[in-house]
């Protein structure tokens, strides 16, 4: 009767096995994308590639952030091919194949190379743990769940930010795990990730993010106890960073004081006119 009570539903095994959790930061993306490209919700912002944009979305028809979010989720087949080959599971589920396919069929690029991320992780399976590849394996988390960013909202100098959030977080997650061999390395990057954060985002973009990146983590932690502390330090980082946000809106996105123009504006026009004048 223990074992049984302890098992999850039919909703919950299957939030669990396609790992469904992880939409939580994809849809982050997505709403990025809508946010830094205000077309991407309208037409195919692979247009300006010509003849060769059929490759990167063939579905021109369809608009780029809709499709980025179905083709989000069928990626998540991924995760019951890895668990059966790890052995977790004796029967590959005919449905994850499938997702994966349709997957492909919808953005093939961009899920080339969200793939490369991917076995680019599996393959620390095999190179071992050291500090100079768990580097490169949290990059390919970076191109994974942060590559629609640069290939659909084609905003490269979110690179920057976004490396060092790879680092911080999956570093944080490695510790969790017990899975890395040098955990002072993984408290420096996650120290230059908020650091980081006042160069590249405005005021407004920090706080959304700090509203939005909080109840992800806190439910994390719903799903997986372990992550509790985890939940408290990304929360303090964040407390701490829109303290700071406050007290340096004016001077805020930094990098463009020195270097004018760098981080271009991608703020759309407003879609409805503001409630008080």
């Amino acid at each position: 009767m223990a074992d049984s009570a302890k098992k999850p539903g039919r909703v919950m095994g299957f939030v669990q096995q396609y790992r469904l959790k992880m939409l939580i930061p994809e849809l982050l993306v997505v709403f990025g994308v809508w946010y830094m490209s205000p077309d991407s919700p309208k037409i195919n912002v692979y247009l300006s590639l010509g003849q060769f944009s059929i490759f990167a979305q063939p579905f021109y028809f369809v608009p780029s952030g809709l499709l980025l979010l179905v083709t989000a989720f069928m990626l998540h087949g991924i995760y019951p091919l890895d668990n059966y080959h790890e052995g977790k599971i004796p029967v590959l589920p005919k449905a994850a194949t499938l997702m994966i396919l349709l997957a492909f069929v919808f953005l093939p690029l961009l899920v080339l190379m969200q793939m490369m991320g991917y076995f680019l992780t599996e393959t620390t399976e095999y190179v071992g743990r050291n500090p100079a590849w768990e580097r490169a394996e949290s990059v390919g988390d970076l191109f994974f769940y942060a590559g629609p960013m640069f290939f659909v909202a084609f905003q490269w100098w979110l690179f920057i930010p976004v490396f060092f959030l790879s680092e911080a977080v999956d570093g944080i997650h490695k510790i969790a795990h017990h899975e890395t061999s040098h955990a002072k390395i993984t408290v420096l990057f996650y120290f230059l990730w908020p650091v980081s954060m006042p160069f590249f985002f405005d005021p407004v973009e920090i706080m959304a993010m700090a509203a939005l990146s909080i109840p992800a983590f806190a439910f994390y932690s719903y799903i997986r106890p372990y992550y509790t502390y985890v939940t408290a330090v990304h929360t303090l980082t964040f407390s701490i960073l829109v303290l700071l946000t406050i007290v340096f809106r004016q001077w805020m996105p930094f990098v463009n004081m020195w270097f004018p123009g760098f981080i271009p504006p991608h703020i759309p026009p407003r879609i409805w006119p503001p409630i008080l004048p």
